[in-house]
């Protein structure tokens, strides 16, 4: 959508042609007219574009309803007075052809390539948790997919977590089992049933929804920071997913079956921690965005990271790695972002 966006504001800067309610007093624009150039769209290529992409990532879904409303959306620009026909139709094709090289990309990021491999053995290595004991772990392959703004996952690995039986290790074993044992507070219980009732790139898509909405930000603004946040979630994701595989560290859970957690403990090792890492790198864009909620949202995500001990699901080192990972991909993505030429 923001490749898109950036398509169609060349044209309009390019083409210089003044909105149907900007060139003519016949028209009165039905909403508010933030940019007097029409040609072509904005709205239509991030429609179009977004419609091709949710058609890719969710086949199952009824795919001619985001054709549809990438439709509605582009009518309701003619309707007021915002563009004319050959706007929108200029911009449904950039949006289009856009959303082709996106999911050529797509088809080359090796998020298709399947696990072949099996789950090492030995002392404090990953097994299967309770109660399903899922024998795959989740996306095991996907610490090798193709990033957005890091060169590979692998670009700022961890070094290996501290091994079991450590001081380190049998410190942070034992803070777990302390607060399964009643140290647990029902704010820390509530907290990590918060962060964990959905995946984290969720909550802090919500956040930056509300953000954009406060700050009034126009439409290129609003995709570039959407578009931001996504690729730094992403790409921690993927550097977590590279660390996670390479040293599959047992889960809390694993190394003493009597700990109780607020939560079943995800398919996949321990080590780093997933929320930490993508919170880390969320809340870095954030701070870079909205620098008047900085403090704000670098506490959410240390709240985020914080909530997975509270759980019992991961090791305190695990989430102090995950947000040393994440805060090195967050400040990648914020360089990134101030030479996109944006604040010119």
């Amino acid at each position: 959508m923001y490749d898109a966006v950036v398509a169609a504001c060349d044209a309009k800067y390019s083409y210089n042609r003044r909105a149907p309610a900007r060139a003519s007093g016949r028209f009165q624009a039905l909403v508010p007219m933030n940019a007097s150039l029409s040609y072509a769209s904005e709205h239509a290529a991030a429609a179009a574009a977004a419609a091709m992409i949710l058609s890719y990532a969710f086949p199952l879904e009824d795919t001619a309803a985001f054709t549809r409303q990438a439709r509605e959306a582009t009518e309701s620009r003619i309707v007021a007075g915002a563009a004319y026909r050959s706007d929108v139709d200029a911009g449904l094709a950039l949006g289009t052809a856009v959303a082709r090289r996106v999911l050529d990309r797509a088809m080359q990021d090796g998020s298709a390539q399947s696990w072949t491999d099996s789950v090492p053995t030995g002392d404090g290595m990953w097994q299967p948790t309770p109660p399903r004991r899922v024998g795959v772990p989740f996306d095991a392959m996907a610490g090798s997919w193709r990033t957005w703004v890091l060169p590979s996952g692998d670009a700022f690995r961890l070094p290996p977590p501290p091994a079991v039986g450590s001081p380190r290790f049998t410190a942070d074993m034992n803070e777990l089992l302390q607060l399964a044992g009643g140290g647990r507070t029902q704010q820390q219980i509530d907290a990590a049933r918060y962060w964990a009732t959905d995946a984290p790139s969720i909550r802090w898509e919500l956040f930056i929804e509300d953000e954009i909405a406060a700050h009034r930000l126009s439409g290129p603004h609003a995709a570039r920071a959407r578009a931001y946040l996504s690729a730094a979630m992403y790409d921690a994701f993927v550097a977590c997913w590279d660390a996670k595989f390479t040293y599959w560290l047992a889960r809390p859970v694993t190394m003493d079956p009597s700990l109780r957690t607020v939560f079943s403990t995800p398919p996949s090792p321990s080590y780093p921690s997933g929320h930490s890492t993508q919170s880390a790198a969320a809340a870095e864009v954030m701070a870079e965005l909205f620098p008047d909620r900085a403090d704000v949202y670098r506490k959410e995500g240390e709240e985020a990271s914080l909530s997975r001990v509270w759980a019992g699901v991961h090791y305190r080192f695990d989430v102090e790695s995950g947000e040393a990972l994440g805060k090195q991909v967050g400040d990648a993505v914020v360089a990134r972002m101030r030479a996109d030429g944006a604040r010119r």
